[in-house]
């Protein structure tokens, strides 16, 4: 296998018109621009968006059905309440039992599922090609129908409170925790995950209002992706399904309202603590934002894997951490940048001045070449990879319309990866990588941690929750 892989690469070299250097890899060809596949959209008198996709190398067809209906959205006494309300669709309707949906679901040799994030609440499903129409009623019954039976909601209640003890006794849990409440509060997004005391407030009758007001056809989006019947046939299953989905305005989000970012110092006691779990960071953009591809370069090279710098510089080199890395998240009305990395308590100020050093180091100096094209190559291979499966576009496709961006956004990526500067990513990383205006959670024990950290500036201590 390797002499056919290398002897792969002599022939793409040579019909490349490329010089084999046996002390360099050969030159990477850049990867060519995705192309999206044809895209038929319309729209249902309802408001209901539909993009239908055709893909015949499969006899599957993989639906999603979202709406802008995410954890952002609820009360702020009852957090967890659209992430339950998700997880309990598919668990009973006014026609249907949880066991006969699964049985029903498994008999069409598919799958059937929701879950929602910040921003949204989306229903994914697949079948064979031949079994669409009864895949399409399962979802639409679950959509519009879903009947919270008191048992589900109870199993669910206690299921997810224990879920939370988990959680909750993970340090690098209560750190991003702690870091979303701190760079974004009092927006909704500071509130990841719902309390104890939030499952308990759940109901059926709460279940049942999210439904009604959230789960309109106003706003949302059906993706069909597959081997599809004749498109006529395809919109007839559709309308029968979810044609008489009475049109409703729905909530308008919370105020896209967040604090300045600044320098703080927060440190959650975690006595007992042999490590510290630290996270710098501070809000950054959405993908709208000119300075999100940048960023997403400069991220990758900051932070992004193996032969990122500090990976090398604080793992390989220093010895301080097993995992460091960076994150670049962006939601829909914000995103945030973080550096990530657990170390040793005697290593602590060492470790912090080294991770602000090289975040220091990518707003004052550009990034190289060989950093450059290495991070592009990457970005924009993972990226098309990823949308290989029905599954991966589908999903994308559908998060394009609940972001409220463009579909050739999907075949402009890769061309966006390609064209920034290392000047563009120095630009960025000084707004956006800055330690001045980066806020440092640390979650570890405060009675050996807490006075190393004073020279990072005013430590506010916290107890655990």
């Amino acid at each position: 296998m390797i002499r056919a892989a290398l002897l792969l690469t002599v022939s793409l070299c040579v019909a490349q018109g490329q010089t084999m250097d046996p002390t360099k890899p050969p030159k990477t060809p850049d990867l060519p621009p995705f192309k999206l596949p044809p895209v038929f959209e319309t729209r249902l008198p309802n408001g209901l968006t539909v993009l239908l996709v055709e893909d015949a190398r499969f006899p599957i067809v993989t639906t999603r059905l979202g709406f802008p209906a995410g954890s952002k959205y609820d009360p702020k006494d009852l957090s967890g309440l659209a992430e339950t309300a998700a997880a309990l669709l598919t668990e009973g309707t006014a026609k249907r039992a949880a066991r006969q949906i699964a049985e029903e679901t498994a008999a069409i040799g598919g799958s059937l599922h929701a879950d929602a994030s910040a921003d949204s609440l989306v229903m994914g499903g697949s079948a064979l090609s031949e079994n669409l129409p009864q895949l399409l009623n399962l979802m639409a019954d679950c959509t519009l129908n879903a009947s919270f039976p008191e048992e589900e909601v109870e199993l669910r209640k206690r299921n997810r409170k224990q879920e939370l003890i988990v959680q909750r006794a993970d340090a690098a849990y209560l750190a991003d925790e702690k870091l979303g409440e701190v760079i974004f509060s009092p927006h909704p997004y500071a509130r990841m995950d719902p309390t104890p005391e939030s499952i308990d407030r759940l109901s059926r009758a709460a279940f049942a209002s999210f439904r009604d007001r959230f789960l309109a056809p106003s706003g949302a989006t059906l993706v069909l992706l597959g081997a599809l019947p004749p498109r006529e046939q395809t919109l007839k299953l559709i309308a029968a399904e979810f044609g008489a989905w009475k049109k409703r305005d729905v909530p308008l989000p919370p105020a896209a309202e967040f604090p300045e970012p600044k320098r703080t110092v927060t440190l959650v006691d975690r006595p007992g603590s042999v490590q510290a779990d630290i996270r710098i960071g501070r809000l950054a953009v959405t993908r709208r934002d000119p300075e999100y591809f940048p960023i997403l370069l400069g991220n990758t090279i900051l932070g992004g894997g193996a032969s990122s710098r500090l990976f090398t510089n604080i793992r390989e080199e220093k010895g301080y951490a097993y995992d460091v890395h960076s994150e670049a998240q962006a939601l829909k009305d914000s995103g945030w940048f973080a550096a990530v990395t657990q170390v040793r308590n005697e290593v602590l100020p060492e470790a912090l001045d080294g991770v602000l050093a090289e975040m220091k180091r990518m707003a004052s100096e550009p990034v190289s070449a060989e950093e450059l094209a290495t991070a592009k190559n990457y970005l924009s291979g993972v990226f098309v990879i990823r949308l290989e499966t029905q599954d991966g576009l589908a999903g994308q496709l559908a998060a394009l319309k609940l972001m409220d961006l463009p579909l050739d956004y999907l075949e402009k990526y890769t061309a966006r990866v390609r064209a920034v500067s290392a000047e563009q990513i120095r630009t960025a990383a000084a707004q956006y990588a800055d330690p001045a205006r980066s806020s440092i959670v640390v979650v570890g024990d405060a009675s050996k941690i807490a006075r190393q950290l004073e020279k990072f500036g005013r430590v506010s201590v916290e107890e655990s929750k």
